[in-house]
């Protein structure tokens, strides 16, 4: 498409005719009113001999102002915009029917309209409102600056004389005279401008109808869509009886029968699976529970176990700590009556003077401090325990 594209705006460039500056259109299209003018100016001014009034040339002036206005809005000036922003207007025709593109098929155009868009161009080229009324509104401001101009020059008609009612008479006419020249330039200028809008438009639609032949292959028309949808609804209703006629064959049904069958047979294969694998996880899961209540039992039984040690344990504890504060009270209690033999056998030893020590006494010492020892060792061996 974009192939296609790129060739058609060749073929538009071929098409361009040579440029040439818009404002030798603008002079031309002033030219006359400009001349006029000048001429209705040197009456003014007497150089020529024709009399124009002072209020004729302000009121000629302002048409012409007007003019100038009004002429940059002329077909003319327009069908030369057109031709001079000729790439300006490739550019916009490209990026028109990109945005449009719409595929039927294997074929894509636009699918917008090259009216649409060649009005929406031709409207910022010029102002369609000055160009409806131009044609109209000079001979409406000359005929309007006539009857100003007559009002201007009319007299009071207040003479007594004849003569001085002659002369007012005379002055009324020649000022008619003169204000008629506002309506000759209005018209004038009416026509100018109705010659050059015609020309111009002529121009630019002959110019747009080569660019729409060139671009035609862009576009889709209302007859090539229809052909279009035809030809894809043909293709589809083919498609349709393909379909329908492979549908009614025996092979067909004969085949769908079978693969029903065999999916069937495959169901009935998997309800068979299901109802084993099923019973096996049942087995399982009584095998499991079994077990499981087994375990309980055991722990259980663990549990008294555990908890019988635990009692004894304590107990043996209890029966420790009892023997050994009766024995630490004994211990205590033998500490000291051999701590008061001591010292009784001291003091017998003192008064005897140091007398020579029995070999009994000495025995009973020995005995002493073994069983000091002795106990001693016992209440580590006790503490230990505990």
């Amino acid at each position: 498409m974009n192939e296609d594209m790129n060739e058609t705006l060749q073929n538009l460039a071929s098409l361009e005719t040579p440029q040439r500056s818009c404002a030798f259109v603008y002079m031309k299209l002033i030219l006359l009113p400009t001349l006029a003018y000048i001429y209705f100016l040197l009456g003014f001014l007497d150089i020529l001999h024709f009399k124009v009034g002072i209020h004729s040339i302000i009121l000629i002036g302002f048409i012409y102002i007007v003019s100038l206005i009004f002429a940059k809005h002329n077909g003319e000036l327009g069908a030369c915009t057109f031709l001079r922003y000729a790439k300006e207007f490739q550019t916009e025709l490209h990026e028109y029917v990109s945005k449009n593109l719409m595929p039927i098929g294997s074929t894509v155009k636009s699918n917008a309209s090259f009216e649409n868009f060649i009005d929406t161009y031709a409207k910022r080229i010029r102002n369609d409102n000055y160009a409806s009324v131009a044609a109209s509104i000079f001979p409406t401001m000359g005929i309007l600056g006539t009857f100003i101009s007559i009002a201007l020059t009319l007299p009071n008609f207040s003479s007594q004389t004849a003569g001085a009612l002659e002369n007012e008479i005379t002055l009324l006419l020649s000022g008619v005279g003169t204000a008629f020249y506002v309506s000759i330039y209005g018209i004038l200028l009416s026509l100018w401008w109705i010659f050059f809008e015609k020309r111009g438009l002529s121009r630019f639609d002959r110019e747009v109808a080569l660019i729409q032949e060139s671009t035609a292959s862009l576009f889709w028309s209302k007859e090539e869509i229809e052909h279009a949808y035809l030809q894809e609804n043909l293709q589809h209703f083919d498609r349709i009886g393909r379909m329908f006629e492979h549908l009614s064959s025996n092979d067909f049904f004969e085949r769908l029968g079978k693969n029903i069958e065999a999916k069937f047979e495959l169901f009935d294969e998997m309800l068979t699976l299901e109802a084993a694998a099923v019973k096996r996880g049942a087995e399982h899961i009584k095998d499991g529970m079994e077990m499981l209540a087994k375990s309980q039992e055991k722990q259980r039984d663990l549990v008294h176990v555990y908890e019988d040690m635990l009692t004894k344990l304590s107990q043996f504890n209890e029966n420790t700590t009892t023997l050994h504060v009766k024995m630490a009270e004994s211990n205590e209690e033998m500490i000291a009556t051999n701590q008061e033999m001591l010292r009784v056998l001291k003091a017998t030893s003192v008064a005897r003077n140091e007398a020579p020590s029995n070999e009994e006494v000495e025995s009973l010492k020995e005995s002493l401090k073994i069983i000091d020892a002795e106990t001693e060792e016992i209440i580590q061996k006790m503490d230990a325990l505990k």
